[in-house]
């Protein structure tokens, strides 16, 4: 009777545990799959981030195409006419347009720069101890007595990039910290080295922010300040990835914020593309006469390009499309230089170039295109093209580059 109450007890004793573990087991699943459901719900609400900037991505480089050509034949004609006008009055009101239409082209520049759709800055060394200099004193203004700056710049290994586009992103995210302080406090920024990588911190003692704040804090429009227009954090965002950096939010309510901006050193930054940059040569004398074959689907843009390159005493042939232009050439293939637009029906300027390499080596290509800045180095050797200027377009620009490039393609050194 003993051994079997004995038993009994064992019995019950392993069914208890059995149970204890299943129920252990099924707790555990319940756990997972809350968490499971919540990291689906956050990559369900990332992947609509993503999707929403990819569309204002889409729009942006639509709406800087469409705006750079109606820019390209206001500055040409302007500039054309300023040569042929004595008036004072009027040769003052002609600089008014050409600078009011280059201001519009410095905003689809700052658009295209937000998107992240532009390749042809130049790179070169920043020091960022210097940039961050820069920033807090552009922000001086921005800055409040009761909020104490406090600095320790590091020395830090250079980053290849734009200065001015740093400075700019530094000098939202000083902004936004500053901003972020009540009343008394102290935003602190330091520069560093960790992990081999070019560190900038900024940090607030300000209110801190919800999760759900971080989440958002680098969307277009997002804000949580009366009055601001949400677009600070999301632009300093941009110009830190465009520089191959990264930017790491650390903060909760009633502790502040800090952001961590790094950047990999400028011998350890990844292979990059050497942009296009776009010419910036100055007005020289005017090459011999040259037979040009200009191509372009917008009647505007391609009679302006005419009329500048016959005003210089050039010979110039046009053509409607990219396939009008092939036929030209296979017609007549002895052309000086091929100066042709991109995005065109029938066949697009890089199928165009490609062609005309093939029937004529040698003979010069150059893009002329509002979508040029998406261009890299090797697509545009792949299909020919010499040179590259990204619409708006100055008279200086189109007549030093055919000037160029003839006299690249001569083997003479301009």
């Amino acid at each position: 009777m003993g051994g079997n109450s004995a038993l009994t007890t064992s019995v019950i004793v392993a069914l208890a545990a059995v149970v204890v573990a299943l129920g252990a087991w099924a707790l555990w699943l319940r756990l997972r799959s809350v968490r499971l459901g919540q990291e689906l719900a956050e990559a369900t609400e990332q992947l609509a981030r993503v999707q929403k900037l990819g569309a204002l991505g889409e729009m942006a480089a639509s709406f800087a195409h469409a705006f750079n050509d109606v820019l390209t034949p206001i500055i040409g004609r302007t500039q054309l006419l300023t040569q042929r006008i004595t008036d004072p009055q009027l040769r003052e009101w002609l600089t008014t347009i050409e600078r009011s239409a280059l201001g519009g082209a410095q905003t689809v520049k700052r658009i295209q720069d937000f998107m992240r759709l532009r390749r042809d800055e130049a790179s070169v060394p920043v020091d960022l101890g210097v940039v961050v200099k820069q920033a807090l004193a552009a922000t001086g203004t921005r800055q409040r007595p009761s909020v104490r700056i406090e600095t320790d710049l590091a020395p830090v290994p250079p980053v290849s990039g734009d200065p001015l586009g740093l400075r700019e992103a530094f000098g939202h995210l000083i902004v936004n910290a500053v901003e972020s302080v009540p009343e008394k406090g102290i935003v602190r920024v330091t520069t560093r080295i960790e992990d081999g990588q070019a560190v900038v911190a900024i940090t607030d003692t300000g209110t801190g922010m919800t999760p759900a704040t971080q989440v958002r804090i680098f969307e277009p429009f997002f804000t949580t300040k009366p009055g601001a227009t949400g677009l600070g954090m999301c632009l300093a965002h941009g110009i830190v990835s465009r520089h191959g950096g990264q930017i790491e939010v650390d903060s909760g309510l009633g502790r502040g914020t800090t952001v961590r901006v790094t950047f990999p050193s400028e011998g350890l930054t990844r292979a990059s593309t050497k942009p296009v940059a776009p010419s910036r040569m100055s007005v020289g004398p005017t090459s011999s006469p040259a037979r040009c074959l200009v191509v372009d689907d917008d009647a505007q843009v391609r009679d302006m390009i005419r009329d500048i390159l016959s005003n210089a005493g050039h010979k110039v042939v046009v053509a409607h499309d990219g396939a009008d232009g092939v036929e030209r050439f296979k017609a007549d293939s002895s052309f000086d230089v091929i100066i042709t637009d991109l995005a065109m029906p029938k066949l697009n300027g890089l199928q165009l170039a490609r062609v005309c390499k093939t029937l004529r080596p040698n003979v010069p290509v150059v893009m002329l295109t509002g979508w040029g800045v998406l261009l890299t180095e090797e697509e545009l050797s792949e299909h020919g093209v010499d040179e590259v200027l990204s619409k708006p377009v100055r008279m200086d620009q189109v007549i030093n580059t055919i000037a160029a490039v003839r006299a690249r393609a001569s083997g003479v050194e301009r």
